[in-house]
């Protein structure tokens, strides 16, 4: 069945004030709207000197729906100077207080799509980086559509260059943490923009839509599986490793398998790597063939 490709949107502003719904596209709801508010709420406050000159996020809509969050710096009401004068004194001041001083307000796109669109392109920065956000919108967006079909295969070329221009360790043993079910966070006072869409370019398909990514974010109140903050919580999140635990995680059969096949270019046993089960489809399959055994015996009980 063909997923629907509509992707509804709404620009969300968050200061000193609050979040409040800037403008929407006629099919989002008022309860996406809620939901909207809460995510910038639990997106956390903004720490003292740091600036979020465009960060991304994917958390779930209910059941049967997807957000991919584009998330920036917006200049707020500046009674003198330029906003880049706005950017440098917010830098230097705790935003997380509700003071005139504090010139900079979050933006926060969403694009709100169906759960099986989502797993059909399965990569929220390719889903972001063909809808631009227009941070000036007011009132009225448009409903917009997924066009072009599925996203092309990941090729050896693709993933030899994210292992060659990145941090091969962190990438690699953080994508089997997160396959064996682990989580991630890093601190980082800037976006992890490079580093998470390496890592989700390594993920097998079903397992990056189970997933929830954030390339920044002030709080670990979404339940991201892999989160990059500027300063950790203390004590540190149980759950959580950190980056250098990940560059140490004990190398697993899909990391080391993943990694042989990439460096031999070997595209067909790469693509038998992307597209095998996650975790949670094994214990789905698992659950199922106990439930079956489980009714065929009642009823050969119930025949004899």
């Amino acid at each position: 069945m063909t997923p629907d490709l509509a992707i509804a949107q709404a620009l969300v502003i968050a200061d000193a004030s609050g979040p409040r719904v800037v403008a929407r596209s006629d099919d989002f709801p008022f309860a996406w709207e809620e939901a909207a508010r809460t995510a910038a709420v639990r997106f956390g406050r903004r720490p003292p000197g740091v600036a979020c000159p465009a960060a991304l996020f994917a958390c779930p809509v209910g059941r049967s729906h997807v957000a991919v969050v584009q998330v920036a710096d917006q200049p707020g009401p500046v009674s003198s100077g330029s906003w880049q004068e706005a950017v440098r004194r917010t830098a230097a001041l705790d935003c997380s207080l509700p003071t005139a001083d504090c010139q900079l307000a979050l933006g926060f796109r969403f694009l709100v799509l169906t759960r099986k669109l989502y797993e059909a392109l399965g990569d929220p920065f390719a889903i972001a980086d063909r809808f631009p956000p227009n941070w000036s919108a007011k009132d009225h967006l448009p409903t917009l559509e997924w066009e072009g079909g599925p996203l092309p295969p990941r090729t050896v070329e693709q993933l030899q260059a994210v292992l060659k221009g990145g941090d091969t360790p962190l990438l690699l043993g953080g994508a089997q943490a997160l396959i064996d079910g682990g989580r991630l966070m890093i601190e980082s006072a800037t976006p992890a923009d490079e580093l998470f869409r390496g890592m989700w370019q390594l993920l097998p398909e079903r397992t990056r839509f189970e997933l929830w990514p954030a390339t920044l974010a002030f709080s670990h109140e979404l339940g991201f599986h892999a989160v990059a903050l500027p300063a950790a919580p203390a004590p540190w999140p149980v759950g959580y490793l950190t980056a250098d635990q990940a560059r140490d995680y004990p190398e697993g059969r899909y990391e080391l398998a993943l990694q042989v096949a990439v460096e031999a270019g070997n595209q067909p046993d790469l693509d038998r790597l992307l597209a095998r089960r996650s975790s949670r489809d094994t214990l789905r399959l698992a659950l199922f063939l106990v439930i079956g055994a489980a009714a065929v015996a009642l009823a050969a009980k119930f025949l004899t």
